[in-house]
């Protein structure tokens, strides 16, 4: 994201967290957040900057119709069909997400810097695409959670009630897993239980309080704020 090639340090500050479709990210995400850890939401957010109302939602409603929005409860965009027209129809997808990413990569730019400013150690950044969008570029640790091809569509069958034809294609529309796999800096497998994925959370969590990366981010950022203004004001006033 251009905003962030300037901004060096942010990888201290940044922990990505990706996965499959339903391999227990959000179950990892839940760890990070009971212990006080901040998480920026990319599908969250997605959803934000399509409330009834915004810019965004004004230029989808435009785009791509009424019959994609239901005015019979208050106008809300139906994810689901628009989901189905842009699947297999990678103009209508890149139309998409020209209307929405610059509105949710501004979103969570705001959200960082909100978080940044009230001092949090350091900050889970939780999104599917975060290979795909080129985020882990710019970010210094990644971690990715995974399971076995059949858990991941059994699991994804009963969580959205959807066939098995339908689970194996949301599967293969994303990055390979294994792809994922390698270019992550922590793996975690979720081959077994809830409860042991939870447990290899709060052992990453023990190791990233243990880092001294974000103090570095911290000092670098505190002289940022007293040296840039110091000299707009002495310079503007010379």
């Amino acid at each position: 994201m251009f905003w962030l090639d300037w901004f060096f340090p942010i990888e201290m500050l940044v922990v990505g967290l990706s996965g499959g479709v339903a391999t227990g990210k959000s179950t990892v995400s839940s760890v990070f957040r009971a212990h006080g850890v901040p998480i920026i939401d990319a599908d969250l957010v997605a959803r934000q900057v399509v409330v009834p109302g915004t810019s965004t939602y004004k230029s989808l409603r435009k785009e791509f119709g009424d019959e994609y929005f239901d005015d019979e409860h208050g106008g809300v965009l139906r994810r689901d069909k628009l989901g189905k027209l842009i699947f297999n129809n990678p103009e209508k997808r890149k139309v998409l997400n020209g209307i929405t990413h610059p509105a949710i990569r501004w979103e969570m730019l705001k959200q960082f810097l909100t978080l940044l400013i009230t001092g949090t150690k350091y900050i889970v950044f939780d999104t599917p695409l975060l290979f795909e969008s080129g985020y882990d570029k710019w970010i210094g640790t990644t971690i990715v959670v995974w399971c076995d091809f059949e858990k991941e569509v059994d699991r994804m069958m009963k969580r959205d009630n959807i066939s098995r034809a339908d689970a194996e294609s949301r599967i293969h529309a994303q990055m390979d897993i294994e792809e994922k796999k390698k270019r992550a800096t922590i793996v975690l497998d979720n081959n077994g239980n809830i409860d042991e994925l939870r447990e290899k959370v709060k052992e990453v969590i023990t190791k990233l309080d243990k880092s001294w990366k974000p103090y570095i981010f911290r000092v670098v950022f505190g002289l940022l704020l007293g040296v840039i203004p110091y000299y707009f004001f002495k310079y503007t006033r010379s």
